[in-house]
C-alpha cells in the first residue's frame, strides 16, 4: 500500500474546504437574490394612489398668526 505523504494529504483538504466554501458561498447569492425579488414583489403589488385635495381659503391665510404677508399693487 502506498503511503499518501503530508503535501497530498493538505490537497485533499483543501479541495474539500474550497468545494465547501463555494457551496456555501452559492447559496447565498441563491438566498440574496431570492429575497431581493421577493421585495420588488412585495412592493409592486399594490397600486399606491394619492390623491390629496386639500383647499386653503383666504381667510385661513389672512387668520394666519405666525406669518406675515406683504402685496404690492401697481
Amino acid at each position: 500500500m502506498e503511503k499518501e505523504t503530508l503535501a497530498t494529504e493538505m490537497l485533499k483538504e483543501l479541495k474539500s474546504n474550497a468545494k465547501r466554501w463555494f457551496i456555501i458561498a452559492v447559496v447565498e447569492l441563491v438566498l440574496l437574490v431570492g429575497s431581493n425579488i421577493c421585495w420588488l414583489i412585495y412592493e409592486n403589488q399594490y397600486e399606491i394612489i394619492t390623491t390629496d385635495e386639500t383647499e386653503q381659503s383666504i381667510e385661513d391665510i389672512d387668520n394666519s398668526a405666525n406669518s406675515n404677508y406683504t402685496q404690492t399693487i401697481k
